[in-house]
């Protein structure tokens, strides 16, 4: 996309206190379109992303369409909602990804710190990455400020979206965008791979 289109989503990043570089933005048309290609980058045909349960059904047509498995882990509600670690511990082995959904939709909850550990543990474990859609992260239930812009915060590799037509409320306006975080290589190589797919 162009720089300073990437640029300003930089700035959005720094708004909620988090950094991110121009470099580290992919634009696409769409969240839809941006777990698209991140599905095609890290994983072959029939191997595992896990997904959130309870959480919107999106997921199930968008790996199927990518020729990937969605296969839940739970999230639990004892008083305000975690991540159950059991589900996690029992993932199959072909995990590639984990996503996350921050707010999520229908709970509402955040990924809270101990979630956020729990699976940064797991995915260094596993040796896969973090995807966290942000799509409505400027709309907290709560007063408090949660914490959001997971990739520009992370020292793992991990990818964050998010998109006009949720923050703006404009569901026409078809814009939105991948920051990448982690380590400057796999950051590199990352970006390089997303170009690739965005040209073919």
């Amino acid at each position: 996309g162009l720089e300073t289109a990437r640029a300003a989503v930089a700035d959005e990043c720094a708004r909620r206190g988090a950094r991110a570089a121009p470099e580290d933005v992919v634009l696409t048309a769409s969240t839809s379109e941006a777990y698209s290609w991140l599905f095609k980058l890290l994983c072959d045909a029939g191997e595992a992303v896990l997904v959130p349960r309870p959480s919107y059904p999106l997921f199930e047509h968008l790996t199927r369409l990518e020729g990937v498995r969605a296969e839940p882990y739970g999230l639990e509600y004892h008083g305000h909602w975690s991540v159950d670690g059991a589900t996690l511990d029992a993932a199959p082995p072909d995990v590639r990804a984990v996503l996350a959904v921050s707010p999520n939709n229908p709970t509402g909850s955040y990924v809270s710190e101990g979630d956020l550990l729990r699976l940064s543990d797991f995915c260094r474990e596993r040796s896969c990455p973090l995807i966290v859609d942000e799509v409505f992260a400027d709309y907290p239930l709560e007063a408090e400020r949660p914490l959001t812009d997971l990739a520009a915060r992370a020292d793992r590799l991990t990818f964050t979206l998010a998109g006009f037509s949720k923050s703006l409320g404009l569901p026409q306006l078809k814009l939105a965008w991948i920051v990448v975080g982690g380590p400057e290589a796999e950051r590199r190589e990352a970006v390089s791979g997303l170009e690739l797919i965005a040209d073919s």
